[in-house]
């Protein structure tokens, strides 16, 4: 066993994408680094051959089949991949490893990861921040969208094996067992929020490493430049004249939001940005990406069409994003549904069926860019507000409006299910 081990977390359709990961991590560091393929979700069959390196996470992360069933159910594949996170992390230090290393299925390393690993040699934890300098013009995504999702991206995490690491990491995993939803309205994003705190926790035994090559990724494009040096290795640059000047060597790249398939075909087809060729000079990372793709194809496309184990009910039926909150919300409430995957009479999916709440076709895609007459309905929802104000009356009226603040969160309409559908437990709901 090596010293430094290197791990991701995935669903079971993403372990091609990790192993591309991992022959951008090994061809650097074959040598020094064990790297580990955690799979969060379940195989269909216990005779499913994978590489020695890919373990599920159900048996190795010490959770109770209650807490495993309620974590899995309530929580979106990307929340559950991300709770589950700090339980893998105290799992490698159990194992003896001596600095533990997250990366995100969907990065690609392009030169060693040295300075990482040194940072380590002095310090407990290394993150790195979004943005890595102050832009008095700021120029990138939506600024306050990034105080809402958390100052570091967690799609990396490097640390030691020190008291102060591992008491984070249980700190950590107690939150996430009941607060890792992607929930703007609270201000709770997955995993990632959370370490805002780590400053105040860690103090000097944290490294915010605020290189411009390291963690590069299309929220902080705006602010690096990607140019070929004179032996064709890729290096970073700042794109402004407004913060640090020095270049750095790409580390790794973040294709976070990339559509996979698209990108075999040399199509750049992004979720949140608009315009993703903007910044030219990404394609000469992208292009080395693309590549690599090409490269693990086959087990890329075999492994993409497995489907998630904790997407839909006993029956085959899509557990809808707004059912799993409402589940949540029942059990905050101190009610106890039983399995919440079962289909049985006595089950929330028979409430939410009699409720009407069970849809062919799935709502959790609707956005007001891809909802039909998004305009004209939001103009008939002003003139419905505009008779309310008139009802109300000027006093009345924005207290309303504050009220409404409680009613984004879908846990405030359990009133939609009969209460006596379910027992109530004995103690009430989640601690968070």
């Amino acid at each position: 066993m090596k010293k430094i081990c290197i791990f991701t977390i995935v669903a079971k359709n993403y372990i091609g994408l990790a192993q591309i990961l991992e022959s951008s991590i090994i061809r650097f560091h074959k040598d020094t680094v064990d790297f580990h393929i955690i799979v969060a979700d379940e195989f269909p069959s216990k005779e499913q051959k994978t590489p020695d390196n890919v373990v599920c996470a159900k048996p190795i992360t010490g959770y109770s089949e209650e807490e495993w069933q309620d974590m899995s159910f309530k929580y979106t594949l990307t929340e559950f991949c991300t709770a589950i996170k700090p339980a893998v992390f105290q799992y490698f230090y159990d194992k003896q490893y001596e600095k533990v290393i997250y990366f995100d299925p969907d990065i690609y390393v392009f030169s060693p990861l040295t300075k990482i690993f040194s940072a380590l040699d002095t310090h407990d934890m290394v993150l790195t921040p979004h943005v890595a300098d102050p832009h008095p013009i700021y120029q990138g995504e939506d600024e306050w969208a990034i105080c809402v999702t958390g100052i570091f991206n967690l799609g990396f995490c490097g640390s030691r094996n020190a008291d102060s690491t591992k008491k984070l990491m249980q700190w950590w995993r107690i939150r996430l067992t009941g607060q890792a939803f992607c929930d703007r309205t609270v201000g709770t994003f997955t995993d990632q929020k959370w370490m805002d705190w780590a400053p105040a926790f860690l103090g000097d035994k944290l490294c915010v490493m605020r290189d411009l090559g390291t963690n590069l990724a299309p929220w902080n494009i705006f602010e690096r430049e990607i140019y070929q040096h004179d032996d064709h290795t890729l290096w970073v640059r700042p794109r402004h004249n407004d913060g640090d000047t020095t270049p750095s060597p790409l580390v790794f790249v973040h294709f976070s939001g990339y559509d996979y398939k698209m990108l075999l075909k040399d199509v750049i087809s992004h979720q949140r940005l608009s315009n993703p060729e903007k910044h030219a000079d990404m394609g000469l990372a992208t292009q080395i990406y693309q590549d690599a793709l090409r490269k693990g194809k086959e087990t890329f496309l075999a492994y993409m069409s497995l489907e998630y184990s904790y997407n839909q009910y006993d029956n085959g039926c899509k557990i809808e994003n707004f059912h799993r909150r409402l589940y949540n919300g029942l059990k905050k409430e101190g009610y106890e549904t039983g399995n919440p995957f079962s289909t049985g009479k006595q089950s929330l999916f028979h409430i939410l069926q009699k409720k009407n709440m069970l849809v062919k076709e799935s709502i959790d895609k609707l956005t007001p860019k891809n909802y039909s007459d998004y305009g004209k309905k939001l103009s008939m929802l002003n003139r419905l507000f505009h008779t309310l104000y008139k009802i109300m009356g000027y006093h009345r009226y924005p207290l309303f409006i504050k009220s409404l603040h409680h009613f984004s969160q879908p846990e405030s309409h359990t009133f939609l299910i009969p209460k006596n559908s379910f027992p109530k437990s004995k103690q009430q709901g989640h601690p968070l």
